[in-house]
């Protein structure tokens, strides 16, 4: 009887251990994902050329700007989740750009248009009172 109460103790002392060995593989997956970050920038848009692909922001605190390369095809969509144009930003749009940062190369996945700078609209007046 004793016998017995030491195999399944034993035995249930060994669970455990073939338990640990299997988490301790999980890292490796980390590894293969590290080839690239995704990240974000938020800043106003200083300027879009469509000619050369390329899209500067302004940093919203400090002076840095940041050129991101942009395809035609870049997906670009208001807070709202609706799909705008590439060519519809403009100067003065806060924007929150997601890219992928690999061996030195940005690919811009997303543009969320988080604002625009636009004011009140000219030639219009307040109503009179």
């Amino acid at each position: 009887m004793v016998f017995l109460a030491a195999v399944v103790f034993a035995f249930s002392q060994a669970v455990p251990l073939c338990a640990q060995q299997h988490t301790s593989k999980v890292p490796i997956v980390g590894k293969l994902t590290t080839g690239h970050r995704q990240q974000a920038y938020s800043g106003k848009v200083e300027s879009l050329d469509l000619k050369q692909k390329i899209l500067n922001v302004n940093a919203l605190r400090g002076r840095d700007s940041e050129i991101f390369p942009v395809k035609k095809n870049v997906r670009v969509e208001d807070v709202d989740g609706r799909k705008m144009k590439l060519k519809e930003l403009t100067p003065g749009m806060t924007v929150l750009i997601y890219y992928d940062q690999k061996s030195g190369e940005r690919t811009v996945k997303n543009i969320v248009v988080l604002s625009s700078d636009k004011g009140p609209e000219k030639g219009k007046s307040a109503p009179s009172s």
